[in-house]
């Protein structure tokens, strides 16, 4: 049987299920019920056997749900490339440079960030422990580290001179805009972007640089962000999904958040 014959016959059986919901039997009605859930936790089971990352994203919903913002994994290297030389520029000849990568992933970011630094140490944090897995297995040199996303690591290796948090403080941002909602305070509420904002303002030093690149809050919204001046010129401009202000509501002012902050304050 061929995949598109295969298809149309499920298409098929799926439709006479649904036919049998307003049956005279019971025991029809009953089975057309009850069918479409089963299978659907027979899917479940079977892609929570097959597929690492699916069950990696699943452990942290469930044990870790308090701190892990997004789900996702997906990185690539270079993924910010004018966001990256800012910050290389605004450091150029500064030594001994101590940098975070705030939910690096598996990693390439933090091999990014050593093509544009090549002397500093650079510290990679994550939450999913696949993701920190591969991490580890990466062939690095001795001033990278990669460490559990703790607040008790975090600090135990600050402060740091920039904080780079790209794409993490946000919750599936594409289904949130493909599904047209427009309140996240029951899904990823401004509460606990801040809440980990203030935590990262604490770990970046004097003059240091914040960066909060793609999320769905403004860094601008919060009270840390009292301690710090923009970098004109750096942008969400290409984020492509929808952005919401400190009521967790969708936000009306369309223009981009910014993305670099410089520390001024203590």
């Amino acid at each position: 049987m061929s995949g598109r014959t295969a298809s149309h016959w499920f298409d098929n059986i799926k439709e006479e299920i649904k036919d049998q919901r307003t049956s005279r039997q019971n025991n029809l009605r009953f089975a057309a019920a009850i069918l479409p859930a089963a299978w659907n936790a027979v899917r479940l089971a079977r892609r929570v056997m097959l597929d690492h990352n699916y069950r990696s994203i699943l452990r942290l919903q469930l044990f870790n749900h308090e701190e892990v913002h997004q789900t996702s994994s997906t990185t690539f290297m270079n993924r910010y490339p004018a966001i990256f030389t800012a910050a290389k520029n605004y450091f150029a000849g500064k030594p001994n440079l101590n940098l975070l990568s705030y939910g690096c992933s598996t990693g390439e970011e933090v091999l990014t960030l050593r093509q544009y630094f090549p002397n500093a140490r650079i510290i990679g944090a994550e939450i999913n422990k696949r993701s920190l897995h591969i991490c580890r297995s990466l062939p690095v040199d001795d001033q990278i580290a990669f460490i559990k996303s703790t607040s008790e690591e975090l600090a135990k290796h600050g402060p740091y001179d920039a904080i780079f948090c790209m794409a993490v403080l946000q919750r599936k941002p594409h289904d949130i805009t493909d599904k047209g909602i427009t309140d996240l305070s029951g899904i990823y509420p401004f509460e606990k972007f801040e809440r980990q904002v203030n935590e990262l303002n604490q770990l970046v030093m004097p003059s240091g640089l914040l960066i909060i690149h793609f999320t769905q809050y403004s860094f601008l919204d919060t009270a840390a962000a009292s301690y710090y001046k923009v970098m004109e010129g750096y942008s969400q401009h290409k984020y492509p999904s929808h952005v919401f202000d400190k009521n967790s509501k969708l936000a009306l002012n369309k223009l981009p958040y910014p993305s670099i902050f410089i520390k001024t304050n203590t």
